[in-house]
């Protein structure tokens, strides 16, 4: 039937009411069936400046002490977390400790690396005899850290400063020394070594590191002494990557380089452009700053997460810090800008349970303690004064590494994009990120994000991407387009957000593991045309809808496939729910949600015929002679 054009003033109220009357129903109807499978929908992460996610830190040990140096401001402390000299109420230190990097060790250990010399040297220059030095916390990743012994020897000597570390993707460790000594890393299979070391080199590449434009205090302008405050992170496309002190990024094929310069790009406005082709943006402010000399712009750290490049770095004269990230490490750099201030030590440093709050004047060299993928902890070197000009040696003055708690799983929902798939440990935690890693062969966990990032053998759930294959004992796959489903060993629990592939366009079944195969998996919210979920094992072999079976030779894996959760697939291929699943109960009671929410939608969508004939004659009244 010819329908005529309806006039553009006509009874649009109506139409629109009508409308939105249909559409409210849709919205219960969505709400019921959300209600009935315990469902509800994730909420937009929004990116918080860095401080934001820090957290008040336990007291290790109570009560808080003022035994030990320091102004009035720094007493009472917790001198059990991280590292320090502890002599008693106004004596000197006997040692100074600066940098500080922790990593968690198999056996559920802490180890710090760190420099350290004698109080009786004075901070500085005492700084420029240093040692790398290790320590171990057996009690938590706050600490204490009991002193153990130098990093390594080298023709014996132990000297380093700007110490940091690293956990490589192959289970194996990395301890980086640079600035007064040449630029040299250290790797070994134990943090207990022995550490086994090679002298690195940075190579320019044809990059832009001096500028013929003033530069402030510290900057890259004309300084040739790349090899200074390096911070090493193991990508998951199987390169090294370093940032140096002036924030130029480099890359490596092997671990000992040589490491070729990379020219970044960025999405700062142009009024923040650098003038060489560092990552740091220039600076035209700093909040609550008056005056800022944006000199000693260093310390950076990188680490991956989430999918996700971050830098950390250090604003010294300022006495301020930075966040900047990239999903890739080398291209469309952001800036997140300011990141702390010892200034807000309201915010940083305060303890649960406490009004103290320690005044700390120095914050630099930041480092971030990385568990399950996620960062849990930021550390810092903190002096309670000046520490360049005011802790001479024998006075009451001192320095110290200590931990702050930090929201990561948070941070990394706002920042995060979901990697691209890495390598796993071959005996530790899996790779992060990576295009095409695959999970490591006895207890890695799993390969996070991406495109194809497997799990470990025994790892958890590979974590996004497009297809992330689950791991032969570990949890389901998470997000892929053929996610994989956990099978093998034991329980294969789901991923990130608790199993099936969201949005599978085929989900396959996973096999039966022993003795009865994994639980069951979560059901998958379709994306656009998605259908099936995946179902981990299962007692009865769960396989996703259209999933075939799994097979095993003492689980219950059937060979018809049968078992998985529902998936709910996007209507038309367009308009599946982008939801947060809830687990089902063991009593059955996502049955009747499901049926009450299928109530939902069917009313939601049936119009009232009566309303909807009066609105049209109400509306062909108004319009005489137009075609319905």
């Amino acid at each position: 039937m010819r329908v005529g054009r309806l006039p553009v003033a006509s009874s649009s109220a109506q139409v629109t009411r009508a409308t939105g009357r249909a559409s409210d129903r849709c919205r219960i109807g969505v709400a019921v069936l959300l209600a009935g499978l315990g469902l509800s929908v994730a909420p937009v992460a929004q990116a918080k400046p860095f401080e934001n996610y820090l957290k008040p830190a336990p007291i290790v040990c109570s009560p808080l002490s003022s035994a030990s140096w320091g102004v009035a401001g720094v007493l009472p402390r917790d001198l059990c977390n991280g590292i320090e000299s502890a002599k008693g109420a106004a004596i000197p230190p006997d040692y100074y400790y600066w940098d500080g990097e922790i990593i968690k060790a198999r056996d559920g250990k802490y180890h710090m690396f760190m420099s350290t010399w004698a109080g009786s040297a004075g901070f500085n220059p005492g700084w420029q005899g240093s040692d790398a030095y290790h320590a171990i916390s057996s009690q938590g990743v706050l600490g204490p850290y009991m002193r153990q012994d130098f990093v390594y020897s080298n023709g014996g000597s132990h000297k380093g400063h700007n110490v940091s570390a690293a956990e490589l993707l192959d289970g194996s460790y990395a301890v980086v020394v640079s600035e007064i000594v040449p630029f040299t890393i250290y790797k070994s299979n134990s943090l207990d070594g022995p550490w086994t070391g090679c002298t690195a080199s940075i190579q320019t590449n044809g990059i832009k590191t001096s500028s013929s434009t003033t530069c402030p205090p510290g900057g890259a302008c004309n300084d040739t002494h790349y090899d200074s405050n390096v911070s090493l992170v193991a990508r998951p496309d199987g390169k090294f990557e370093i940032v140096q002190r002036h924030g130029f990024i480099a890359i490596a094929n092997t671990l000992c380089g040589p490491y070729q310069m990379q020219k970044p790009t960025w999405t700062y406005p142009s009024a923040n452009l650098p003038n060489v082709d560092s990552i740091y943006p220039k600076r035209t402010s700093i909040p609550g700053v008056t005056n800022p000399s944006y000199g000693w712009e260093e310390d950076p750290h990188i680490w991956y997460s989430a999918g996700t490049y971050h830098v950390i770095y250090s604003g010294s004269q300022d006495r301020v810090g930075y966040h900047l990230y990239s999903t890739d490490g080398l291209t469309n750099w952001k800036d997140n800008g300011y990141a702390w201030s010892p200034r807000d030590y309201a915010k940083i440093f305060c303890y649960e349970g406490s009004t103290t709050c320690n005044q700390w004047y120095k914050m630099e060299r930041p480092g971030v303690v990385l568990e399950g993928g996620h960062p849990t902890h930021i550390t810092w070197a903190v002096a309670d004064v000046d520490k360049d000009n005011q802790i001479p040696a024998g006075s009451n003055h001192g320095s110290k590494v200590i931990a702050v708690p930090f929201d990561g799983v948070t941070f990394d929902a706002d920042f995060g994009n979901g990697g691209t798939g890495g390598a796993g440990g071959s005996t530790g935690t899996g790779g992060a990120g990576g295009v095409t890693g695959t999970g490591g062969s006895a207890g890695g966990g799993a390969g996070r994000g991406g495109t194809t990032g497997g799990a470990g053998t025994s790892g958890a759930a590979g974590r996004g991407g497009s297809t992330g294959a689950a791991g032969t004992t570990g949890g389901a796959g998470r997000g892929g387009t053929t996610g994989g489903t956990g099978g093998g060993g034991g329980t294969a629990s789901g991923g990130a957000s608790g199993g099936g592939a969201t949005g599978g366009a085929t989900a396959t079944g996973g096999e039966g593991g022993a003795p009865t195969g994994g639980g069951s998996g979560s059901s998958a919210v379709g994306g656009r045309g998605g259908s099936g979920g995946s179902a981990s094992g299962g007692t009865s072999g769960a396989a996703g809808i259209v999933g075939g079976g799994g097979s095993s030779p003492r689980g219950t894996g059937g060979s018809t496939g049968n078992g998985g959760s529902t998936s709910i697939p996007g209507e038309d291929g367009t308009s599946g729910c982008s939801c947060a699943l809830g687990a089902p109960s063991r009593d059955g009671a996502l049955v009747p949600g499901l049926l009450l929410g299928a109530l939902g939608i069917l009313s939601a969508r049936r119009p009232n015929p009566r309303t909807r004939n009066r609105v049209l004659t109400r509306a062909a009244a108004r319009r005489p002679g137009r075609a319905i």
